[in-house]
């Protein structure tokens, strides 16, 4: 399990929630939420997705998504350089791509050379190429594309936020002829894959002229669907405290509450990655510069507080009494526990870890198992076995449950009225 360390810098930071208890309240509650994604995790979950998602025996061309230099044009620069050619089937000269991509890595500002999260998404890509280089071709030359017949052009990334830069990516590909022309004769397909992704911007992608296919590892929470009711104090709360930046909600007011190893998102609310050191009333991020791996250690756990905490969380403490629940391993219960919790309709990845909080990876994996045994479907829905396993459960813990302090006096708190 990965969680913030109960240290100075934590403590600092919400000792700026200052203007009532409730706030302080607020945002420890908010904090907690944070979901975080180190290295391992990320890496092994994207591989996995790529090499799952992709056709087996199509090679795929992968490119980098990054930052472009931001031009008055109406499109981005084309990715391939393109040259009038004489086709001498029509006789007439047409746009041909030729020569290098774009680089995968390249920083827009000389003066600090600034590498963002495309940096550790190239090596992944890389690593990835040299184990199968006739499957994945990273950022191939346009010569290279028509040579080894690539059908599928996708765009990696960790996190998709607005979406912009993935379609500022595939515009810049839509700005090369050649790659319209296989576009338009179905010889590609397009796709774009990320660890994370928040639904405005996955819908923001898909939305695309191309009509890629988008895929994530697990969806992004936000403020707007990890806290339900509290949904509106959680904004307000953000609001308050981060009005001195002009998305105090992160970049197009998208609120992540995501954070990797390698960085935070700009995507998160300004309260985490935006600082004021002017004027009198300061502000500290928790994450400075959106560097986040220093405040993270991994902490062993107590699973059978986990447990205890999950059950208490759904409401249902006598399934610990269960013999088939009692019996079973750790990462058994983690999958009853993910079982429950779809049966009471909390399937989003933050109400899953608020029941049960521990690392996206054992989350992810708890689920795996329940799909695995067949208790759910691939999409989150109960099966019939799923409903036996639930049923069983309630009727063992029932039988065995044994309510607190079973000696203690009773006596009414109300009275039935005379007749």
């Amino acid at each position: 399990m990965y969680q913030l360390k109960e240290q100075e810098e934590k403590k600092l930071w919400l000792s700026q929630f200052d203007h009532c208890a409730k706030d302080l309240e607020l945002a420890e509650q908010l904090v907690d939420s944070i979901l975080y994604c180190t290295l391992s995790e990320f890496k092994n979950n994207l591989i996995k997705l790529i090499k799952t998602k992709l056709p087996l025996r199509q090679p795929s061309a992968l490119f980098i998504e990054r930052e472009l230099q931001p031009t008055k044009a109406t499109l981005p620069p084309p990715i391939y350089k393109q040259k009038k050619t004489l086709n001498p089937i029509s006789k007439k000269k047409h746009k041909r791509a030729h020569g290098a991509a774009i680089q995968a890595i390249k920083s827009l500002r000389y003066t600090s050379q600034d590498i963002g999260s495309e940096a550790l998404t190239a090596h992944v890509a890389s690593t990835l190429c040299r184990k199968n280089d006739r499957r994945f071709l990273l950022h191939p030359t346009a010569e290279n594309v028509r040579k080894s017949k690539v059908r599928n052009f996708v765009i990696l990334t960790d996190f998709i936020g607005s979406g912009d830069r993935a379609r500022t990516l595939l515009d810049a590909m839509w700005n090369v002829a050649s790659i319209r022309s296989w576009h338009s004769g179905k010889f590609i397909k397009f796709w774009v894959m990320a660890y994370s992704g928040t639904d405005i911007g996955v819908q923001n992608v898909r939305n695309h002229r191309f009509s890629p296919n988008v895929h994530i590892v697990n969806e992004c929470p936000t403020l707007f669907n990890s806290f339900g009711e509290g949904k509106d104090e959680m904004i307000e709360l953000c609001k308050k405290y981060g009005y001195f930046s002009k998305d105090p909600l992160g970049w197009k007011k998208t609120a992540a509450l995501l954070a990797f190893e390698h960085g935070a998102p700009n995507n998160m609310p300004a309260i985490f990655v935006s600082g004021k050191s002017r004027g009198a009333k300061k502000w500290t991020p928790l994450f400075p510069k959106r560097v986040t791996e220093n405040l993270w250690r991994t902490a062993e756990v107590d699973m059978s507080e986990v447990i205890s905490h999950a059950l208490d969380e759904l409401n249902i403490p006598e399934i610990s009494k269960s013999p088939r629940f009692r019996k079973s391993n750790t990462k058994s219960k983690s999958a009853f526990i993910i079982l429950l919790a779809h049966a009471q309709g909390k399937r989003r990845l933050a109400e899953l870890r608020r029941v049960l909080p521990l690392s996206l990876d054992v989350l992810i994996s708890a689920k795996d198992r329940a799909v695995s045994r067949g208790w759910l479907t691939r999409s989150g829905a109960l099966t019939l076995a799923g409903h036996k396993a639930i049923r069983l459960l309630r009727r063992q813990g029932r039988k065995n449950f044994v309510a607190p302090d079973p000696f203690a006096s009773y006596y009414p708190t109300q009275l039935r009225a005379p007749l």
